[in-house]
């Protein structure tokens, strides 16, 4: 861990993160309600073989979301000639569904007041005012800043963010601007488009539905609300083209965001976050960003104990952001590293 921490702190957040927490939640390769799917398109024979060729890459069955979601969404050249288009629009959809199920049941029921180094981090984060940079779509640091009373989802994710509610009243009361901010750069399940509006989305089009921001939801019924609101949450799939991030204006704002809080970091941490070599988008903004950021100053946090592993996670950061010595990788896992943020800052 680097011990030349400056005063402008930037925590840039992975699946890792989120895992450390609850170690249910999903990553790339996995069970995304897989029966579901061979169920959903038995009689789908150009569905069923993309599915079927998938889950033979894994012994398990198990899929990686981002190649099966990039087949289906850009399809092939021979794709329209088989008549093959109906049914990955099918399949697209139902495992869109089934991938933000498994991320909402993974995370249901879960209290993260119970959890003290969550709690802890997040009051870090607001007593130093730190820049939270996520790629996650689920609402658990979310939720954690919205219980310290110092975040709010209004101003909170760096544009300001209407609550569902708005589509049935204009009633906002007890909302006052924030300087903490949680930038999320690939959306939220708790960002929605409002009905009726087209892609690409202004930024009025999106507001925030959620249980636990409790003054919101206890206005109207959520069947109410719903009724108003598109039939997906607003979130930038998990595929190799990710051309939502220039085309929408929501997301234009939170990557500029993003390279103006990491362009003038004084530390810049890495939790969780396996920076993957497909995700080119994201190499490119810490590249960029980071380019005159001390080498020492940034850390990497995650959990790897085999040797194979270490090295490739280090090969990886190091091919994009240079020479970052072996002992900036706490690589014992998010909550012994938060455990000792913390206790530095008593």
């Amino acid at each position: 861990m680097s011990s030349k921490v400056g005063k402008r702190r930037v925590y840039v957040t992975g699946a890792g993160f989120t895992r450390a927490f609850i170690p249910t939640a999903p990553l790339l390769v996995g069970n995304f309600e897989n029966d579901h799917l061979v169920d959903a398109v038995r009689n789908m024979p150009a569905a069923s073989r993309v599915l079927e060729n998938e889950r033979h890459h894994h012994s398990q069955g198990h899929i990686n979301i981002e190649r099966l979601m990039t087949r289906l969404y850009e399809l092939m050249p021979y794709d329209q000639e088989q008549g093959s288009e109906g049914q990955f629009a099918f399949l697209l959809d139902e495992l869109q569904n089934g991938f933000r199920r498994t991320i909402e049941g993974a995370l249901e029921g879960y209290s993260f007041s119970r959890d003290s180094d969550l709690v802890s981090f997040v009051q870090h984060c607001c007593e130093t005012s730190a820049t939270c940079i996520t790629f996650n779509y689920d609402e658990l640091l979310d939720e954690a800043l919205h219980a310290t009373r110092k975040w709010n989802p209004y101003w909170g994710y760096g544009f300001f963010c209407r609550s569902s509610d708005s589509t049935v009243s204009n009633l906002i009361k007890g909302v006052v601007p924030c300087e903490q901010l949680l930038l999320k750069l690939h959306g939220s399940l708790n960002w929605w488009p409002r009905l009726g509006y087209t892609r690409p989305y202004a930024l009025d089009a999106i507001v925030h539905h959620q249980t636990w921001e409790g003054y919101a939801s206890r206005m109207f019924s959520p069947s109410v609300v719903a009724a108003h609101l598109d039939h997906e949450p607003f979130i930038v799939p998990p595929i190799l083209t990710k051309s939502d991030l220039v085309a929408q204006p929501v997301l234009r704002l939170v990557w500029t965001l993003a390279f103006e809080k990491l362009a003038t970091a004084d530390a810049v941490t890495f939790i969780g976050y396996s920076f993957p070599a497909t995700d080119a988008a994201a190499r490119v903004l810490f590249s960029e960003a980071l380019a005159d950021l001390p080498i020492e100053n940034i850390t990497v946090v995650g959990l790897e104990s085999q040797e194979e592993g270490v090295d490739a996670l280090r090969a990886r950061y190091r091919e994009v952001l240079g020479p970052i010595s072996d002992e900036q990788f706490y690589l014992q896992g998010a909550l012994p590293w938060i455990q000792s943020l913390v206790k530095s800052d008593s």
